[in-house]
């Protein structure tokens, strides 16, 4: 049990990301035997253990400037704040309070997408940035200087923001990592608040997106309108966790290259522009295939799966160990960061994008999903004196 435990303090990183991988199999296997799990073990996963195990034993010259930036907490959650501001007023509506007196499952959909959908480039991404980075950090490193009233103003803006938009996940971008930060720090008794506090506010979620749990209509699939509405929320959660991440892999597989040519570089907008094809977005294009009674009503949707699977679209079967060698040096820069940062904040403001591998794209996450600004702001943060406490 020691032993296990100092290899997870070694490599934290690493060690979460194989329980990532784990769950992953479970919807793989459970949808399509080992006819994908087999290759995919032998082709990414041996190689990115192989790899890791290689560039530990490397010293990489990565240097980062010194930086300690006073009171950056509330700088950035001023920022975050306005912006947040900003995007209500230019929506001029509440999306949670319109979908909950929706009618039809249908219009409900349609108000949550439109919540962004049509946002200037610079405000969707200023506000993707600000409840996946700027406020997570925010209450985190309020918390860590004491400062109670920042965090709880914090953690109270994300979880209004993130219900306003009836976005689910973005509960858990600003949650998650407090809870972990609790847990780590063995705050249990905060650490069970903060994780029931969640689940209602997830719960809450979930009523506001499905109208058929409070007197609306299931018109996209009327047969689920038969179960209770508390067997709809379990069994949605039971299968969004353990089997449809690694069940949408299979239908990648399956579909690519049989349906679907390899892209060869088509989903990268500046490649795709310079060689003047139309990029692609097999997140979009592939829902069709996969759900065709759901398009077939109109209904337009994404299938986000695990980040290896951008690179196996794009390269095929040789992509997978692509991916592998870019994971395993990524994992190596964090545990840099871990080590020059306080290791227990950098842990838990990761942890999420970090689970979140098996359902986006690692350049993704970290460009436009703010996995990139959290990293930044750890290392421009005023808690690196206490890196090692």
């Amino acid at each position: 049990m020691k032993q296990l435990s100092a290899l997870v303090k070694a490599h934290p990183y690493l060690t979460t990301y194989l329980f990532v991988f784990a769950l992953l199999q479970v919807g793989l296997i459970y949808s399509s035997g080992l006819t994908y799990a087999t290759p995919l073990f032998f082709l990414f996963f041996l190689p990115l253990l192989a790899l890791y195990g290689v560039f530990s034993k490397l010293n990489f010259p990565f240097a980062f400037p010194e930086r300690n930036i006073k009171h950056l907490e509330k700088y950035i959650f001023i920022f975050a704040l306005l912006i947040i501001v900003l995007h209500l007023l230019w929506l001029g509506k509440i999306p949670f309070l319109e979908a909950w007196q929706a009618a039809k499952l249908s219009d409900a959909n349609s108000i949550r997408k439109l919540s962004s959908a049509d946002l200037p480039k610079w405000l969707h991404y200023a506000s993707t940035w600000s409840i996946r980075a700027l406020l997570p950090a925010s209450a985190l490193f309020f918390l860590f200087r004491k400062n109670y009233l920042g965090f709880f103003l914090s953690i109270g803006v994300g979880s209004f923001y993130g219900l306003a938009l009836l976005q689910k996940s973005l509960i858990f971008w600003v949650g998650f990592p407090v809870l972990v930060y609790f847990f780590l720090n063995r705050k249990w008794w905060a650490g069970i608040l903060s994780t029931l506090v969640m689940g209602v506010l997830f719960v809450v979620a979930v009523f506001a997106n499905n109208p058929q749990l409070h007197g609306g209509q299931h018109d996209l699939k009327p047969t689920l309108a038969k179960k209770g509405s508390a067997n709809v929320v379990s069994e949605g959660i039971f299968k969004r966790i353990f089997i449809v991440p690694g069940k949408t892999m299979s239908m990648w597989f399956a579909h690519v290259p049989k349906d679907k040519p390899y892209l060869y570089g088509k989903d990268f907008g500046p490649y795709a522009k310079l060689t003047g094809q139309k990029t692609a977005d097999y997140n979009l294009e592939l829902y069709a295939l996969f759900y065709p009674d759901y398009a077939k009503q109109g209904v337009q949707g994404s299938v986000n799966t695990a980040h290896f699977m951008r690179t196996y679209a794009n390269f095929g079967w040789w992509g997978l160990p692509f991916a592998a060698a870019l994971l395993a040096f990524f994992f190596q820069f964090l545990n840099i960061v871990h080590r020059k940062t306080n290791a227990v904040l950098a842990f838990s403001l990761q942890i999420f994008p970090l689970l979140l591998l098996s359902s986006g794209s690692l350049l993704t996450l970290l460009f436009s999903g703010g996995w990139g600004l959290i990293l930044l702001l750890l290392l421009s943060s005023p808690t690196k004196e206490s890196a090692h406490a």
